[in-house]
């Protein structure tokens, strides 16, 4: 039997735990590196919770699975951005934070529980180390990484 595929992502913020935790939870924080959506929840374990675009449109939605604020955020994870990522099951992402020294944070993502290479997994893994590195420049600069051109262009 073979293993399902997951994605893991380890970086290094130059802000402590408490600031790299505005940068995933907080809506503003999140609308300036998550494609323009906010994080909306209570942020208690059991609590739904959303990436909502303009207009109303859920990008991803779930439940908190856990949360320990500052160290560790899991959350099962339902893509919904297009047709084919929403006919996948869901997944499972996890967020965890850990002082590297006094202004510097190891964030570690690993998202899992796919079935297979689904087409969450493909479009998640890709973009992943994007959006880590938007929080990372937004948490160091104050601004998110510039959108990348579209392909072709």
């Amino acid at each position: 039997m073979s293993e399902s595929p997951r994605f893991a992502y380890e970086l290094y913020i130059a802000a402590p735990p408490s600031r790299v935790w505005k940068g995933l939870v907080d809506p503003e924080m999140t609308a300036q590196y998550v494609y323009g959506t906010r994080l909306t929840s209570k942020l208690t374990a059991g609590a739904p919770y959303a990436f909502v675009a303009e207009g109303g449109f859920e990008a991803v939605s779930g439940k908190i699975v856990e949360v320990e604020p500052a160290r560790r955020l899991v959350m099962t994870w339902s893509a919904l951005w297009d047709a084919e990522v929403a006919k996948d099951r869901p997944s499972r992402v996890t967020y965890e934070l850990e002082a590297a020294g006094p202004e510097t944070t190891r964030l570690r993502l690993r998202h899992e529980g796919f079935e297979g290479e689904t087409a969450t997994y493909a479009s998640s893994s890709g973009a992943w180390p994007m959006l880590m590195s938007s929080l990372k420049t937004l948490l160091e600069t104050g601004r998110p990484l510039p959108p990348l051109p579209a392909a072709g262009a």
